[in-house]
């Protein structure tokens, strides 16, 4: 799917609080001191892949919803920068999860069970683990946040492939070309129960919707412009992320989002980790092997 990341990450927190650092001017310190942060090193120690020369730079993004890990996301970008790929995980991924502070390892678990039981910090270490791969950085941002810029930016035009009825998230649209609020946005990411069978893999699909509608609003408007909407953006933002201590500054959000900003459209893949169904509990999957090993491999 070829999808502007940078627009992307722009709703993760990246070019916009870069965008309005530079724009307000004076505001940039109020923005700074909005951000939180997690010393990786700290909570998961030296046990990690290592860090080495010419692989890709590997950002994980985590929607939290309510607590809960909700979208997981692995932005892969290749050593030259001009290449990247997004991997969703499934939450429902039944994974083995490591030490994660005082809780011990689990032989088996769901994969969002890792934020619960440790943030951003558990679910790095369980992506690393899980993949062989190293994680660079984390993005989180709050869904209640997410909604907020979406009615801010004023509504997101979205082509529903299907009538959506569901009254678990309160999401009621017709087929075809709608407008979504931020209340409506927020139930369309997380509606999972009344499209196709249900499952997971379904509501990655309809992320993955509406993500390219939003990119699209972000590229054909000049939504920079107004310096006050830039700060109001940002400051909704910068209020609903959380970062990796190594890219917790605006100075270096901003020097991240340059490589990423100079990535074309269609050098741009979205994939899913192969999954299959775990036959203890058909509700779960876990990941189907070998495609999954070779997946992560194959950055």
């Amino acid at each position: 799917m070829n999808v502007h990341l940078k627009r992307w990450l722009a709703v993760s927190g990246a070019a916009v609080v870069i965008a309005a650092g530079v724009v307000v001017g004076g505001s940039y310190w109020r923005l700074e001191s909005n951000l939180k942060t997690v010393d990786l090193a700290k909570e998961i120690g030296p046990a990690r892949p290592p860090s080495t020369p010419g692989r890709p730079l590997n950002i994980l993004l985590i929607g939290k919803d309510d607590g809960r890990s909700d979208t997981a996301m692995v932005v892969q970008l290749n050593a030259k920068g001009d290449q990247a790929r997004v991997v969703s995980i499934p939450r429902d991924t039944m994974v083995p999860r490591p030490q994660c502070g005082n809780n011990p390892p689990a032989a088996i678990a769901m994969f969002n069970s890792a934020f619960s039981t440790g943030g951003a910090a558990c679910t790095v270490a369980t992506v690393e683990q899980m993949s062989g791969i190293r994680i660079d950085h984390f993005v989180q941002i709050d869904f209640n946040g997410f909604r907020d810029v979406i009615d801010r930016l004023g509504g997101i035009d979205v082509t529903m492939p299907e009538a959506i009825d569901d009254e678990k998230s309160g999401l009621h649209v017709p087929a075809g070309p709608t407008k979504l609020d931020g209340t409506q946005a927020l139930a369309f990411v997380r509606t999972r129960y009344s499209i196709g069978d249900g499952s997971d893999l379904n509501r990655i699909k309809n992320q993955q919707l509406f993500m390219q509608a939003l990119s699209e609003k972000l590229a054909n408007e000049n939504w920079l412009a107004s310096p006050q909407k830039t700060l109001e953006l940002a400051d909704i933002l910068t209020k609903s992320i959380v970062t990796d201590t190594e890219i917790g500054s605006i100075a270096k959000l901003a020097d991240l989002a340059g490589k990423l900003t100079a990535l074309k459209p269609d050098s741009i893949i979205y994939v899913t980790l192969p999954t299959e169904r775990y036959l203890p509990d058909p509700n779960r999957v876990q990941p189907k092997q070998p495609e999954a090993d070779e997946l992560w491999k194959a950055a």
